[in-house]
């Protein structure tokens, strides 16, 4: 058999076996419990003020990623820490309700759970966060278990933990898994993961710090000369900027009546890795993920408005893009 011959047989064995693999998309990352409260303006120090609605979600950037596939329909399994508290079961409960599998997080004897209070204008839609992560929850690469990581079409990382998101990026690419990641903040050592991935979704903060540049298409295309194939960078509203093979990209923002923005990045993330197991060209993958993100925002919560196919289809078609919409009918 010729080389040529025997690289295909390779190539089309390799494509069988993802197939045939158990999960669609596996995500490593952070995972936390959301306690989220509507509030009328932020108000001045040392005063009390009543607010009227109030709510407890799953949140954490790769988690509530995960949330987003799994409503989509994929098979989702969900790969990080937990502690041993309530808050800690609570938000691991949140995770298995939706399908996903939770077999493989690594559990914390003693260790509190990751907990977010998030404020919510109700005028704007925006928010403040404070959290508390404990230390116990730093993921390090001799605690994974790469069976249960390659076990899967796509990964999905956040590089938050970064030698052990690095240890998945390899073993990944070495299954011959599509690697997406979400470029949420700078941590020591992630300049050594984003650049290994198929498809980089970042924030302007994260875009510019790594790029050292400014402008946005100066900042992605410097990105895309290190590594990743696809690029781009949320503009909240505004939509999407992506950058491929030399060609640029502008996913358009959905207006909708936002009630809060919470969990709007992570859903994007979980919408384009459904994106790209579809084999989508790179403007429906931002388009699409847009429009699953923009009707996230019009519910409480991180994870509560995230819709399903049908629901997506429809908003689709409302909004010019019958399109995409007709693929997932």
């Amino acid at each position: 058999m010729s080389l040529a011959g025997n690289k295909g047989g390779m190539i089309g064995e390799l494509l069988t076996n993802q197939k045939n693999r158990p999960y669609d998309v596996i995500g490593l990352g952070t995972n936390a419990l959301d306690l989220i409260a509507i509030i009328d303006g932020y108000p001045e120090p040392d005063t009390k003020v009543q607010f009227q609605e109030f709510d407890v979600q799953g949140g954490g950037v790769v988690a509530t990623a995960t949330a987003a596939c799994a409503r989509l329909g994929l098979r989702t399994r969900y790969i990080g820490k937990a502690g041993s508290d309530f808050w800690s079961r609570v938000s691991l409960r949140t995770l298995s309700k939706e399908g996903i599998d939770v077999r493989h997080v690594i559990r914390m004897k003693d260790s509190p759970g990751l907990v977010s209070i998030v404020l919510v204008d109700r005028a704007t839609g925006e928010r403040i966060l404070f959290t508390r992560r404990p230390p116990s929850y730093a993921i390090r690469p001799e605690e994974l278990n790469r069976e249960a990581l390659t076990a899967g079409r796509l990964l999905h990382v956040d590089g938050i933990d970064a030698a052990a998101a690095l240890q998945a990026v390899k073993w990944a690419r070495e299954a011959g898994m599509r690697i997406t990641m979400d470029g949420e903040r700078i941590v020591p050592g992630i300049e050594e993961i984003w650049p290994r991935v198929d498809l980089l979704v970042c924030n302007p903060r994260f875009l510019a710090k790594a790029s050292g540049r400014e402008k946005p298409k100066e900042a992605l295309r410097a990105l895309a000369d290190r590594g990743p194939t696809r690029v781009a960078v949320t503009l909240a509203e505004e939509g999407a900027l992506g950058y491929a093979k030399g060609r640029w990209l502008r996913a358009p923002g959905f207006r909708v009546r936002a009630v809060d923005t919470n969990g709007a990045g992570d859903v994007f993330h979980g919408a384009c890795a459904f994106g790209e197991l579809r084999g989508w060209p790179f403007e429906w993958v931002l388009t699409f993920a847009s429009a699953v993100a923009a009707m996230k925002c019009r519910v409480l919560g991180g994870r509560r408005g995230i819709p399903r196919l049908p629901e997506v289809a429809e908003f689709l078609t409302s909004h010019g893009r019958r399109d995409i919409a007709a693929t997932l009918i």
